[in-house]
């Protein structure tokens, strides 16, 4: 999984500052609607977690990445808030209340790939929920798409507040595995027409068939699974959501509850 090194971690800030509105406001509803704490594993660097504490509410985040966890307490700072923040996986999360919401937006569960880590942090997410908490979480989807050996180089750059120039180019390549792709990125800090750093990072994402993702919140022990269209509270179902004959969904935010037994 991306560790998000030095210059990676400064390119999504500056690229992602905030998240999108209409993202916000859908798990923002959620938790406050929760009845107790809450927790995003995978947090980054605190677009979600950031404003939402700033509004009072009880939540805590938890990262693999200690740049990320970095950048959100710098953020954090300048704002004036404490985050309670932990160098955590998923499949390894340990909270210390019992956590009443527990989300994981934007497509990052993804980043996990191997089935065994993908079940282990569905299971311990299960664990750690207080009965009746809910887990939300956003999966990518398969796309009907021809398998490639090899892509195209793509990028784009930002500018950082001294005028430098962060650059980002990837490569894609299909990873052998229909579910997962794979590229290379890599990032390059430029000032005053010089090369001041360079750093590369292996970037590979899961998807998943609608109903294969069900099944597998299912067999982790969650009830009450709901599928959403990002961002809609009205549900759809699985086989709908890929469906050959309709434009297909991106990705989809599932809903599903501990039993409160």
């Amino acid at each position: 999984m991306s560790q998000y090194g030095k210059l990676s971690t400064e390119f999504y800030e500056l690229d992602k500052p905030e998240a999108a509105p209409d993202a916000f406001d859908f798990y923002e509803a959620f938790a406050r609607e929760a009845q107790g704490p809450i927790h995003e594993p995978m947090c980054g660097s605190g677009r979600f977690l950031l404003p939402l504490l700033a509004q009072g509410l009880d939540i805590s985040g938890s990262d693999t990445s200690l740049n990320m966890l970095d950048a959100c307490r710098r953020r954090a700072e300048r704002l004036g808030l404490e985050p309670d923040l932990e160098p955590q996986a998923v499949q390894d999360l340990a909270c210390k209340r019992a956590p009443s919401l527990v989300f994981i937006p934007s497509g990052s569960f993804g980043l996990l790939i191997d089935d065994g880590q993908v079940r282990a942090a569905l299971a311990r997410v299960h664990q750690v929920l207080a009965p009746g908490g809910t887990f939300l979480v956003e999966a990518e989807l398969l796309q009907p798409s021809a398998l490639e050996t090899s892509g195209v180089w793509g990028g784009r750059w930002v500018e950082r507040p001294d005028g430098a120039k962060l650059i980002l180019s990837w490569l894609s390549q299909y990873s052998g595995a229909p579910n997962v792709t794979s590229s290379v990125h890599r990032y390059e800090l430029i000032k005053d027409g010089q090369l001041l750093s360079v750093e590369y990072d292996e970037f590979r994402v899961r998807s998943y068939a609608a109903d294969e993702f069900q099944g597998l919140l299912r067999s982790a022990g969650f009830e009450s699974i709901q599928a959403f269209r990002p961002y809609e509270r009205s549900a759809v179902g699985t086989a709908i959501a890929t469906d050959a004959s309709e434009p297909s969904e991106e990705a989809l935010v599932f809903c599903c509850r501990k039993s409160p037994r």
